[in-house]
């Protein structure tokens, strides 16, 4: 009896990694093949540069959790404010409880301290809620999508949700977290961009989406100038600012098993982006970065 117990759990174990290991050739399929043409600087400038543009912008960080080498990490949404009182976001973090549950993981295997949630979006932004008009994503990990939920929980009106052709069209199993929590918030009304690499935000004039990939087959960098700096929200191309600007990758166990990434393709992102970030009119902002984020100038939304 214990002979074939024995002879089933390893059968069972065995069929587990295939199983694993046959996911992760195909995420690693996909990402390789998604790289859209980055477009031209020139082009980039004058798009972000209207007359009734962004005129304001914060961060509001849901959670914060110490890592036991390199900056905090944190988890923010990006408010731009438009003339006349609209708002859009982008990424909408995480609630508290999945903040929490998201960090223990790397409590285990990365020594990282455990997690402080500072509340979901929608209870930091309190009755500024009510004037989102809009929400985008970076991209479609739960971390960045999580907030949505709450967000939709105090609104009686849809939310419109925009996302370039591959965050819309293509999936992996690291993705699909985050695309459930668009489906159980209730009132994303999501919005197909049309092809090109420049992607216009309809009703908020002067916000470009570049589609990236790199790090999910959806994965989108986004451009808003506010006053006379651009900003440039590029969300976990990498995962600290010291990265993006040394051209350091976040390593191959990462990038090969925890999320499949495509190494070259966050080479050319690396480059392309530290590029922009050495004009001093313009800042890239890495999300999960809390140093870079406190000192890059975006004033934090008041608690």
């Amino acid at each position: 009896m214990l002979k074939w117990t024995a002879l089933g759990f390893a059968s069972l174990t065995g069929a587990a990694i295939l199983y694993l290991a046959g996911v992760l050739l195909v995420a690693h399929s996909q990402i390789r093949e998604i790289a859209p043409d980055l477009p031209a600087r020139q082009a980039l400038l004058d798009a972000t540069a209207v007359p009734d543009g962004p005129v304001g912008v914060h961060y509001v960080n849901t959670a914060t959790q110490p890592m036991e080498a390199g900056p905090s990490l944190a988890h923010p949404a990006f408010l731009l404010e438009w003339p006349g009182g609209r708002r859009l976001l982008i990424d909408t973090g995480m609630k508290p409880e999945a903040a929490v549950e998201f960090g223990e993981p790397l409590e285990l295997v990365a020594g990282a301290g455990p997690t402080t949630a500072h509340g979901s979006i929608a209870a930091q932004l309190g009755s500024a809620a009510a004037s989102v008009d809009g929400v985008v994503f970076t991209h479609l990990h739960n971390d960045h999508t999580n907030g949505t939920i709450a967000l939709c929980a105090q609104r009686a009106a849809p939310l419109p949700v925009f996302q370039t052709p591959w965050q819309f069209d293509e999936r992996n199993h690291t993705t699909e977290m985050g695309a459930q929590d668009l489906v159980e918030a209730g009132c994303a009304s999501v919005t197909r961009l049309s092809e090109g690499p420049i992607h216009a935000i309809p009703s908020f004039p002067g916000l470009i989406a570049v589609a990236a990939g790199g790090h999910t087959p959806g994965s989108t960098v986004y451009f808003a100038r506010v006053g006379d700096r651009l900003w440039i929200f590029s969300g976990d191309v990498t995962n600290t600012r010291t990265e993006l600007i040394e051209n350091r990758s976040k390593g191959a166990l990462y990038s090969w098993l925890v999320v499949p990434e495509s190494p070259e393709r966050l080479d050319a992102l690396r480059r392309w982006l530290a590029d922009w970030d050495q004009d001093p009119r313009h800042t890239v902002i890495v999300s999960h970065d809390l140093e870079a984020l406190e000192k890059s100038g975006i004033p934090e939304w008041p608690n």
